[in-house]
């Protein structure tokens, strides 16, 4: 039995036909509601946000210099996102491919994804709670916006829809 948790009860969908919270904690346009916990990290078949990111790791305070802030990465991995629920799409790797520690401030924090493959997107935000995208970036470019992000760790999953590996470039962003 699967049990999932939304922050924020309330949802709203706009014209464009993506979730948005009003309270500000996760969507935007496109991750749609937060999906249960952090109880699927660690097991066998499970992403793992404790695991070391496979693209490295940063600390960001808001109001960062190099606006956006972007990594080389190629998405895809063993594990089906499915398995968190929801709108979780995509191949993605037990690891998380990168890791973002974050001091927040009035900003509005967007992590999207470039790639001439159709990639997807997961991040197990601070408040421990999974987002994920597929499409929100225009194309197949996944994006997902935190319009009153939380201080703390974001752990990325750059999957691929469809399971074919491809270089992908992962860009965090306060402008958007």
């Amino acid at each position: 039995m699967r049990i999932i948790l939304a922050l924020g009860a309330l949802a709203i969908i706009g014209l464009s036909g993506c979730v948005e919270d009003p309270y500000g904690y996760g969507g935007g346009y496109g991750p749609g509601p937060a999906y249960g916990g952090g109880s699927y990290g660690g097991g066998n078949g499970a992403p793992d946000p404790s695991a070391r990111a496979n693209y490295g790791e940063e600390y960001l305070s808001a109001g960062f210099d190099d606006d956006p802030y972007t990594v080389s990465v190629t998405s895809g991995g063993e594990l089906d996102a499915s398995s968190l629920g929801g709108e979780c799409t995509g191949m993605i790797s037990r690891a998380p491919d990168f890791q973002l520690t974050y001091d927040a401030g009035s900003l509005p924090l967007t992590f999207g994804v470039s790639s001439y493959s159709d990639a997807t997107l997961v991040i197990n935000a601070p408040d421990g709670d999974w987002y994920c995208d597929d499409d929100s970036g225009g194309g197949t470019d996944p994006e997902i916006s935190f319009y009153r992000p939380q201080s703390g760790v974001y752990d990325v999953w750059i999957g691929a829809f469809g399971g074919d590996s491809a270089d992908a470039e992962l860009f965090i962003t306060e402008l958007r």
